[in-house]
């Protein structure tokens, strides 16, 4: 098969939609099919991208709004003969793979990556949607598409809320256990100047309001302060990094707390090795990758059961869940560090069994195979729609988007 995937978002950004893309184009071209992607960005190695153009999200400095010119894609797709659009977000990039699966009558599948709802604060006013709104655009979007794909039950279950009609398949993100059980290409605590015998408690993500960091950063301090050796290792950039710079300093933790800035996804997989615990406190995930990635790593892993998080963690597979509660996640944490030989052990093969990429890439082929099957379908039909709501929808989109073009 000859795959376009387009996303507003790619490596070398950090983040789990750009990781998913990463390595579905991985095992899918070890398998024979040929993938081609359009997004803002790409790896300075990577093959097979259209870069489009755009500018830095106001709110986020390594996120791209696009401003693609929508005839570049179409004649992208046409010389590469792509049989099936794969979309991963519906905003700027997701609107013109609808576009170029109306001219070239192409069948479409769609992964809704992410909780949109949780996301409207990035959105300035006064464009800012309300929740509703959000819900009937992500609606919209999935009904015009062959097949939607779900990180996760709970996705699928709101999307149906939402009164999406099209098939909705689950398929969470496969993790590349190969990759993470090769040894670390660096030392990361000498790097850092960490000593050898210190805890080292880890995060990566997103340093964004949505990622719960306040209450992280509570409880991982408190237990700083009760162990002198305990180090806190933050990978990844954003938003709320100065806020957080200053609440340690406030803490007098600054010299065992290290913000290491954007770190590239190929490189991660050497801190998970240097830590010792990695702990998440997300709410908004829609499966959480990184946890899934630092038990591959051999790390174990205390983390919220919540949303995404509860579907991937099993309470002693490598991991301790907890509910959203300070000091069940404070004792969560001492617990961990106590039996973390046995806790690493438990969660490489739990990730084994339960999450490698192939696996995930079987169950993809099918999704393709059953879309090509179905074929284009001409989802402007008002029985898919009402074509007043599409109007409505799509213009209050448009105009965020349009400020941009």
């Amino acid at each position: 098969m000859r795959i376009l995937m387009v996303s507003d978002t790619y490596l070398p950004q950090i983040n789990g939609v750009a990781t998913s893309i990463y390595l579905s184009k991985k095992y899918l071209e070890m398998r024979g099919h040929e993938v081609y992607v359009v997004a803002p960005v790409k790896p300075d190695e990577e093959e097979r991208v259209l870069v489009v153009p755009g500018i830095p999200f106001l709110m986020e400095k390594q996120h791209k709004v696009v401003f693609a010119n929508h005839v570049k894609i179409l004649e992208y797709a046409l010389q590469h003969k792509i049989d099936i659009i794969h979309s991963h977000d519906p905003m700027a990039l997701g609107m013109r793979a609808l576009k170029v699966q109306k001219d070239l009558k192409l069948p479409h599948v769609h992964t809704y990556h992410t909780l949109l709802t949780e996301y409207r604060h990035y959105v300035p006013p006064p464009f800012t949607p309300d929740r509703r709104t959000v819900e009937e655009f992500s609606r919209w979007f999935c009904n015009k598409v062959n097949i939607v794909i779900a990180p996760t039950e709970e996705i699928k279950n709101e999307l149906i809320n939402y009164g999406v009609q099209r098939p909705i398949e689950v398929l969470p993100t496969g993790i590349d256990t190969l990759e993470f059980a090769k040894p670390p290409k660096r030392d990361i605590r000498k790097e850092y100047d960490i000593p050898d015998s210190a805890k080292l408690l880890m995060y990566a993500g997103r340093l964004a309001k949505e990622k719960n960091l306040e209450f992280l950063s509570k409880v991982v301090s408190r237990y700083m302060h009760k162990e002198s050796d305990v180090w806190f290792l933050i990978v990844g950039d954003g938003p709320e990094r100065k806020e957080l710079e200053k609440f340690f300093e406030n803490e007098g933790l600054t010299d065992r707390t290290i913000f290491t800035g954007y770190v590239p996804h190929k490189e991660i997989k050497d801190y998970y090795k240097a830590s010792d615990l990695f702990v998440f406190a997300s709410l908004t995930e829609t499966q959480g990758l990184v946890v899934l990635e630092a038990l591959a790593s051999g790390t174990p892993v205390v983390a919220i059961a919540y949303k995404g998080i509860a579907n991937v963690l099993v309470n002693g597979e490598g991991a301790i869940t907890t509910r959203i509660d300070e000091e069940e996640f404070y004792n969560a944490i001492e617990g961990a560090l106590t039996k973390q030989k046995e806790l690493s052990k438990k969660g490489i093969e739990y990730v084994e069994k339960n999450w490698s990429m192939n696996a995930m890439t079987d169950k993809l082929e099918k999704i393709y195979e059953s879309a090509i099957k179905e074929g284009y379908i001409d989802f402007s039909m008002p029985s898919i729609i009402n074509t007043s709501l599409q109007m409505k929808i799509s213009a209050l989109f448009k105009r965020f988007i349009g400020l941009f073009e």
